[in-house]
């Protein structure tokens, strides 16, 4: 009887796991979303990520995640995106600073008043 009590106790708790998984996550905009409010098409954006990664000296994902987010909050315009991405790349290696915490350093360098709450939903 115990047993059946600890694995129904299991069970019930994998399910409430999985639950709160899945209602819990944020949902995240897709790149193709993201790309018109910086004036830029899905492939430029992908483009970027590479040459930040070169230019920064951070991994591949890292250096994607910056971008999405940087194209994520629209608060930075195509001609200045991938040089913002660079500098919040470096600026999460050199400080060791999460990516979104680096790229609202960079946004609240480049206009006043930026916090985190302008990623909110990136």
């Amino acid at each position: 009887m115990l047993k059946y009590i600890a694995t129904m106790g299991g069970v019930g708790l994998a399910v409430a796991f999985v639950v709160v998984f899945f209602i819990g996550r944020t949902e995240s905009k897709h790149l193709t979303e993201v790309a018109p409010r910086v004036g830029m098409s899905y492939e430029d954006l992908m483009a970027m990520g590479p040459r930040v990664a070169a230019s920064s000296g951070v991994t591949l994902g890292s250096s994607r995640h910056v971008v999405y987010l940087l194209a994520c909050s629209g608060l930075s315009g195509k001609n200045v995106l991938e040089a913002q991405a660079s500098e919040a790349a470096r600026l999460a290696r050199k400080d060791r600073l999460s990516d979104r915490e680096a790229v609202v350093a960079v946004l609240a360098q480049a206009r006043a008043g930026v916090s985190a709450s302008e990623l909110k939903g990136c």
